[in-house]
């Protein structure tokens, strides 16, 4: 992560605009504080990518969200060659006096930077891809030049290894950017996200994507019944006969990340909520404890310790000092 955010650093002095992509399923786990501090005062683009997963309706209170503390903010898909053209057209008309821009993506693992980056140089140039892409996060780990996407004006783009926060605190947020594919899942533990996605499904009044698709006769809250039904359904065996309910876990996450089992949106979109969140991102000091490292943590507690430590020696000197003079009187 700091090599990330020391390459970024190093290269925002040669950049006009600063596009941040965020994964529209978790508009607010998608987003690393950290950019914040880097970025600063630069020009900035947050866009929403992957939007033809997320539940549409979450898309107006997130815009107007953002757009109260003044932040530009678009939604994507990167099939969706409309949502292509208006980013790039935002990006041109900046271009202006010098038909120049250099443009610099970042964002969380996973979140389709380098999806946006290929799409980007499809409808801008007609070229072919530019940047690898992959379902799990980490294809991107290091700065792969400046790549051209718009003729006229000149738009040149850089991409950036994604940058996760060094430690989500709150387990529900890290279970969301697992189940979204922002972790690695042997990291997550694929029946876990598994149980998540179910809970997530069932909140929702959703059950029927997966009861007629898996042959189940009524929902479930047992993430073991499910497994069981996808493990059937693909034919999930392991040696003995029994069900492999790793397989059946990967398969049913692959289903949700495809939008097989409908669109959802897994953060809280209420507009209180989504209000209240990026003011507090957007304020200066923007490290709360929350999103502290361990390491980090550690060293304050290891800081704090020393101080009160030698408030100690002081006042154990103070008392040392005030008896012997008694006693010299």
């Amino acid at each position: 992560m700091a090599k990330g955010l020391r390459v970024i650093s190093e290269r925002l002095n040669n950049v006009d605009l600063v596009i941040e992509v965020r994964d529209a399923r978790i508009p607010l786990s998608s987003v690393n504080p950290n950019f914040e501090r880097i970025v600063g005062k630069k020009h900035r683009l947050i866009v929403y990518n992957k939007f033809d997963l997320a539940d549409p309706s979450t898309k107006q209170p997130v815009q107007r969200a953002l757009q109260q503390l003044g932040t530009p903010v678009m939604f994507s898909s990167c099939q969706n060659d409309q949502d292509i053209r208006g980013i790039l057209r935002y990006a041109a008309a900046l271009a202006d006096p010098i038909p120049q821009l250099n443009l610099m993506i970042v964002g969380m693992p996973n979140v389709g930077k380098s999806s946006l980056i290929n799409a980007l140089r499809r409808v801008g140039v007609n070229k072919g891809k530019a940047a690898a892409t992959g379902n799990q996060p980490g294809v991107t780990r290091n700065v792969i030049g400046t790549v051209k996407v718009m003729e006229h004006p000149a738009i040149y783009l850089i991409d950036t290894p994604g940058v996760m926060v060094p430690h989500i605190a709150d387990p529900v947020r890290s279970l969301r950017v697992a189940l979204t594919g922002g972790i690695r899942d042997h990291l997550a533990d694929e029946q876990v996200m598994a149980d998540y996605l179910l809970f997530e499904l069932n909140k929702r009044n959703a059950s029927e994507a997966y009861t007629s698709f898996y042959n189940m006769p009524e929902p479930t809250n047992d993430v073991h019944t499910l497994l069981h039904a996808v493990a059937k359904r693909i034919g999930a065996v392991v040696k003995g006969g029994e069900y492999d309910y790793t397989t059946a876990s990967k398969f049913l996450l692959k289903q949700y990340r495809q939008g097989k089992l409908g669109r959802f949106t897994l953060d809280d979109t209420n507009p209180d909520t989504l209000q209240h969140f990026f003011q507090k991102a957007q304020t200066p000091n923007l490290m709360s404890s929350g999103e502290l490292s361990r390491r980090q943590e550690k060293k304050l507690l290891k800081l704090e310790r020393r101080k009160e430590e030698r408030r100690a020696n002081n006042n154990n000197k103070s008392n040392s000092n005030y008896n012997k003079q008694d006693f010299d009187d």
